[in-house]
């Protein structure tokens, strides 16, 4: 959220509280801290998206209100029962649906690529495209690579709720009605203890399922599935040739006029209105049939999709009722004011190769499990003995007594959001790295360093924030 943008926020987070929300689920730490002032008592969720990946951030986040915290994808069940214990807060994960390839929050593949930003709610699904790998210049394999199967835990809900988990999540990113209702209802029943709750979920054919990390299947296996970046649906048919006439269809189930189909080559979903057998034109057809469809390729595989029947009256009886009243939100205008000139940017160091004596600054890691944290914090202190320029620190739990630099990895984008970081580290932080979205000029009104790889004039100097090339995506799973 843009530091221009937050007055409109606080009129929707004002709006959606008098009018009865239950919750709101925020990555941006500056609408959480909109949401405490002008909607006292609305519970304030966590978004997957801040990437909780230990206790000490949990903590630090129910610090600020949170009471329930939608973690990362890459937990164990383990340690997510480990965070609820140490933090005391409920807890969230997820148990069905499409996965992010990278680490949740940790992605700019599609912002880079395209200017479509997945912190901003508008990811242009790069990993669903087809990519060709290369290592050290040789081709190594081609397809959809860093297509993700879906997740599916319907047959580990018991084990789920006996850890202690307060609630599962459902992911559905522009899915339908059939398949919300398909869903969610066969996860009713397992809570319920009912046998037969995958009845329906075999109708929706997926990516391929995966157990994801919960249970470690991710560490066992592949978490992608080449052969396949979208819902499949039922397979109807393949195409056997193309010529002049149309594309020839062996089919294994009955085709009719009306239906929607999606081909493997182009991976569109195509209505068919004309279906013919020979030169005839045919209602249905159950063994072949020709479609006159350009886009069909030799070799095709045609799946038969759903499209859901969109209801568009069904909320037409319900009457809006305001049911309390929120709070005013005043923006306080200002500029952070940073310590940022005695930071010496010239070098950026890699944690792995950091060792004691080095005097630049020294990049943390951005992902911390529970497990880890005390091995870090050693390996920090050991560093500041050398009297290091700072710490480039993206993770919360990270933000120590030690001269710090936030990362643009934190995507902090306002100054709201740049005052938390600033009150947890207690005067330690002497320096704010823009997110990636946010432009030069922007960042440097706000007292920003902007996030740039090229110099940027501010406060009457130059600073050069170099660092490494910027990285799209890093992933748990070894592709």
């Amino acid at each position: 959220i843009f530091e221009n943008e937050l007055k409109a926020v606080a009129e929707y987070i004002k709006f959606a509280y008098e009018y009865g929300a239950d919750a709101l689920i925020l990555q941006d730490l500056g609408a959480a801290r909109i949401a405490r002032e002008v909607a006292p008592g609305l519970e304030l969720h966590a978004s997957t998206q801040m990437s909780v990946h230990n206790s000490k951030t949990a903590k630090l986040l129910k610090g600020l209100g949170f009471k329930r915290q939608i973690l990362a994808r890459e937990l164990s069940i383990k340690q997510a029962a480990a965070i609820k214990k140490n933090a005391n807060i409920d807890v969230e994960v997820f148990c069905h649906g499409a996965l992010c390839y990278s680490y949740s929050g940790k992605c700019l593949w599609s912002y880079v690529q395209t200017g479509r930003s997945g912190n901003r709610g508008a990811c242009s699904q790069l990993c669903r495209f087809p990519w060709k790998a290369y290592c050290d210049g040789k081709f190594v394999s081609r397809g959809y690579l860093t297509s993700t199967k879906d997740l599916n835990l319907l047959g580990r809900v018991p084990e789920i709720a006996k850890a202690g988990i307060d609630c599962i999540k459902i992911e559905g990113r522009l899915k339908d009605a059939r398949y919300v209702s398909a869903v969610v209802s066969a996860y009713r029943k397992a809570i319920d203890g009912k046998s037969n709750a995958s009845e329906r979920l075999a109708m929706i054919t997926s990516r391929g399922y995966t157990g994801g990390y919960l249970f470690g299947d991710a560490r066992r296996e592949k978490l992608t599935n080449p052969e396949r970046p979208a819902y499949g649906g039922r397979e109807i048919g393949k195409v056997v040739k193309v010529t002049p006439n149309g594309a020839h269809i062996k089919l294994t189930g009955i085709l009719k006029n009306g239906d929607f189909i999606r081909a493997s080559s182009s991976g569109k979903i195509i209505s068919v209105y004309r279906i013919y057998a020979g030169d005839k034109e045919v209602e249905s057809a159950d063994s072949e049939c020709v479609l006159r469809i350009k886009t069909l390729k030799r070799g095709d595989r045609l799946v038969k999709v759903e499209r859901a029947k969109i209801e568009d009256e069904f909320l037409k009886d319900v009457k809006e009722e305001k049911v309390r009243e929120g709070k005013l939100f005043e923006m306080r205008e200002g500029k952070l004011d940073l310590e940022i000139r005695k930071i010496d940017f010239d070098k950026i160091i890699d944690w792995e190769s950091a060792t004691s004596g080095m005097r630049g600054i020294i990049d943390t890691p951005r992902v911390v499990f529970d497990e880890e944290i005390k091995g870090v914090e050693k390996k920090m202190k050991l560093l500041a003995e050398g009297k290091p320029s700072a710490f480039l620190v993206s993770e919360p739990a990270l933000v120590s007594d030690y001269p710090t630099v936030v990362s643009r990895y934190a995507n902090v984008s306002n100054t709201l959001a740049a005052q938390e970081w600033v009150d947890w580290g207690r005067g330690s932080v002497k320096g704010i790295v823009a997110a990636m979205e946010v432009n030069s000029r922007d960042a440097l009104a706000m007292g920003m360093i902007p996030s740039t790889r090229r110099g940027e004039l501010f406060a009457s100097r130059r600073i050069q924030f170099t660092g490494k090339n910027i990285e799209l995506a890093i992933s748990e799973n070894n592709l």
